[in-house]
């Protein structure tokens, strides 16, 4: 019996329902009725390299190395005997793996009739199936290096829609043009563009499983699609053995390119009402935030729950007091209350810590509310690199879980990305981000994808939300178009600040009310505004109003209040209302404070002169916090240890209560 009517004889031997079932398990969808019509179309799809990848995908590790072992023997046959040895298992499970195989009709089995064993069973492929399967790996990546002309013009004919945008017979210019591309693209479905889109955001690479799930939430075929994506060579649907078949939509080095350079949008759900086009930079709200934070533990405190955890009331309380810097770059990330970002890096600058259940202040606090806000910010991006290196874990309240610190290496890769491309969509950043770092990385295997996309993800996400949040990238809305912004540029590139303060910039109402026009404002003015004035609402232009309130909180991160008056008058172009003067003479002259210590310690004596003895030892030593008297002083807590020394040495009996 000739070879190549093997697999014609052993589907005759089937019935029309086991024909069907085998057409199923090779993805055919028009079967045909008569049983030599089926076995016709069968043998037909085996021949054709579609099918045959939906069938190869699916085979398991073991499956394919038994499968390429029978493809690659000179004899095109292997006994089970041999089989069983090349993958280190018993006989009877190379029989289970070989089962698979036989079922969809890959290989044949010709059983020994001379002795009692099984062993020396032999085992061929179908030949029309086998001699169409190509035994490639990927080792160097080249697949994913592929040419859009070449691929082209692999195909038997250039397809008619290359033809009516590149005109008749097109070379590989004509093929590579940008123009000639976008306008291919823009004759696709819906579906296709979602596909070309999905897999440019992967680094160019798009599993099959996803191209099913993208299909699926269409309710549509994802065959036809794949099909004609891959005649036009815009995503090439390939395959190559890494363990396994790997197959793959693969897109080209041109019309990834064309992706990085002129990227078409995702497409609007229908219904979907689109977001009114903003632009957004935070400044130096997170900074000034961290301000508010001590002033706020300062002023009222914070219990934790039994948990550990913050209220909720707090929660709340808290993200009304703050500034709400835009987060909503990831709208994932957009609903993270500000205390739960503040708190993890205050405790990384050792300012914060837990006491019983209350979160409380430490160390020199006050130090930070002095500080400029430029300086705080290279110091938060310092504690930032150097928290993410700690060793050592804090309590949960401390720990930065919603937004891990970033890795300082993938950071400056952001910066450096965006610095090259000037303005772009962040996705364009992304992408190619995954395509160098992963794609393309000599290590890289695919069944580690999914794992190291989404660790690399991660690791992007940190650090693009972090410099959001610190005001070093501006934001379009609703495109997500970001570039290093002003603040951004003076950090980095050591580039002056650009906006100065200007006549108009301030429009001032009688009743202390205030419009603040940022593009006419440094960003030192608005800092000043948001220390003294509550912030009412930003839509273009800043709603600011001045009360009591928020200018003694003012005071209390430590502005002066002339500094506010000086920039009005720079800024407004009518005279500063009586009123507005009236009132920050009268909220600076009579400042309620209530000073209420915790965790000072109470030193004595009995005779003023050997407390004069005591703190001529102890006073050039920031040990006293304050003197209340002849013979009282109050001390650090920690500094008990070194005041008792001390006093022993001046001959002095102490007396510790505790």
């Amino acid at each position: 019996m000739a070879e190549e009517n093997v697999l014609q004889l052993e589907l005759d031997k089937l019935d029309v329902s086991a024909l069907k079932r085998l057409a199923t398990l090779w993805n055919i969808n028009k079967i045909p009725k008569e049983k030599k019509a089926i076995a016709k179309k069968i043998v037909e799809c085996m021949q054709d390299e579609f099918y045959l990848k939906g069938v190869l995908e699916r085979l398991s590790a073991t499956q394919v190395t038994i499968y390429t072992s029978i493809l690659k023997s000179k004899s095109s046959i292997l006994t089970l005997g041999e089989i069983a040895r090349k993958i280190g298992a018993p006989p009877v499970n190379a029989e289970m793996e070989l089962g698979v195989l036989k079922r969809y009709f890959l290989v044949y089995q010709r059983k020994n009739r001379e002795r009692l064993t099984n062993n020396l069973d032999k085992y061929y492929f179908f030949t029309e199936s086998g001699v169409k399967i190509r035994m490639e790996t990927n080792e160097k990546g080249q697949k994913f290096r592929s040419s859009l002309p070449k691929t082209v013009f692999s195909r038997p004919s250039v397809p008619k829609e290359w033809e009516s945008v590149a005109g008749k017979k097109p070379d590989s210019a004509a093929l590579s043009s940008p123009e000639n591309i976008r306008k291919l693209i823009d004759h696709l479905s819906d579906l296709e563009r979602e596909l070309l889109l999905e897999c440019f955001q992967q680094g160019g690479i798009l599993e099959m499983h996803r191209v099913k799930e993208i299909a699926t939430a269409r309710k549509a075929k994802w065959e036809d699609p794949v099909v004609h994506l891959n005649d036009l060579g815009l995503l090439i649907d390939d395959y190559y053995i890494d363990e396994k078949f790997v197959r793959l939509l693969i897109m080209p080095l041109e019309v990834f390119a064309l992706y990085s350079e002129n990227p078409a949008l995702p497409g609007e759900k229908k219904g979907t009402k689109k977001r009114q086009e903003r632009r957004v930079v935070n400044d130096l709200d997170f900074v000034l935030n961290v301000k508010k934070m001590i002033v706020y533990l300062g002023r009222k405190g914070l219990n934790l729950a039994k948990s550990g955890k913050i209220k909720q009331i707090d929660l709340k309380d808290t993200e009304n007091k703050f500034l709400r810097p835009d987060i909503s770059l990831f709208m994932e990330k957009s609903q993270i209350y500000q205390i739960e970002l503040l708190l993890p890096l205050m405790r990384q600058m050792d300012i914060v810590r837990v006491k019983r259940d209350d979160v409380v202040l430490r160390n020199d606090y006050d130090a930070i509310l002095e500080t400029d806000p430029f300086e705080l910010e290279k110091r938060v991006m310092q504690e930032i690199t150097m928290g993410r290196d700690r060793r050592v874990r804090y309590e949960d309240v401390f720990e930065p879980m919603y937004v891990p610190f970033y890795e300082k290496a993938v950071f400056d890769e952001c910066v450096s990305a965006i610095q090259k491309r000037g303005k772009v969509l962040f996705f364009v950043i992304l992408a190619s981000m995954i395509r160098e770092k992963l794609i393309l990385s000599k290590a890289f295997r695919i069944k580690n994808f999914q794992q190291e996309l989404a660790d690399l993800k991660k690791e992007i996400t940190s650090a693009f939300f972090y410099l959001q949040l610190l005001g070093l990238i501006s934001v379009e809305y609703p495109d997500r178009r970001i570039e290093i912004s002003e603040l951004g540029n003076l950090l980095f590139r050591g580039k002056a600040l650009v906006r100065d303060d200007q006549k108009g910039g301030v429009i001032l109402n009688p009743d202390l009310s205030l419009i603040a026009i940022p593009e006419k404002l440094s960003v030192e003015g608005l800092y000043l505004l948001k220390c003294f004035l509550e912030l009412k609402s930003f839509d273009n232009v800043f709603t600011f109003q001045l009360t009591r309130e928020s200018f003694l909180e003012g005071l209390l991160l430590k502005k002066n209040p002339q500094e506010l008056i000086e920039f009005l008058r720079r800024t407004c172009r009518s005279d500063l209302p009586q009123n507005l003067l009236f009132s920050i003479e009268e909220w600076s002259r009579s400042v309620p404070l209530v000073t209420i210590t915790d965790e000072c310690v109470l030193v004595q004596t009995q005779d003023a002169a050997h407390m004069d003895l005591l703190l001529g030892q102890i006073s050039g030593k920031k040990f006293v916090t304050q003197k209340i008297g002849p013979t009282s002083i109050l001390i650090e807590q920690d500094k008990i240890p070194e005041t008792i020394q001390i006093s022993e040495k001046l001959n002095l009996i102490v007396r510790l209560v505790r």
